[in-house]
């Protein structure tokens, strides 16, 4: 090789790449912190609960709307529906009353129970109440069957 120039090249000491991998993993930290401060202070406030000894009377609900859909699969009732001919629960000597032909309500102490049948099927909810009201009433809903 006779004009070959041989160059010698200092080996890299590694910190600027050292201080470049530390700042992208900050940069990471950084946003993934931010990004879940977002989704943390965004989340929906938590849904009230039904007192304890409401949980036996919204299972024996959740069950009746079980038991109405079979019914209606079994072609064993069909519209117009009539209190009398559906299952619901009585609790504490009350028990349900039909507000109309697709409405019935459970009022138990703070709180009212209702079933009510939909295009796409039967629904149970529950909301805290001062009275009894029907399944129209503007109520803060909860469903029992989700």
């Amino acid at each position: 090789m006779p004009n070959s120039n041989i160059e010698i090249i200092a080996p890299a000491d590694g910190r600027g790449e050292t201080r470049n991998f530390l700042l992208v993993c900050a940069a990471v930290l950084i946003c993934a912190i931010s990004l879940l401060s977002l989704l943390h202070s965004a989340s929906p406030k938590a849904l009230p609960e039904l007192p304890n000894h409401l949980s036996n009377l919204a299972t024996q609900v959740s069950n009746a709307v079980e038991e109405i859909e079979l019914l209606e699969q079994a072609e064993l009732i069909n519209a117009p529906y009539q209190l009398a001919d559906l299952p619901f629960p009585t609790y504490q000597n009350q028990s349900f009353t039909q507000q109309d032909e697709h409405c019935f309500s459970l009022f138990q102490g703070q709180y009212v129970f209702v079933i009510e049948r939909h295009e796409e099927g039967w629904d149970a909810h529950w909301a805290p109440s001062e009275q009894a009201v029907d399944c129209h009433a503007s109520l803060d809903w909860h469903s029992l069957n989700q």
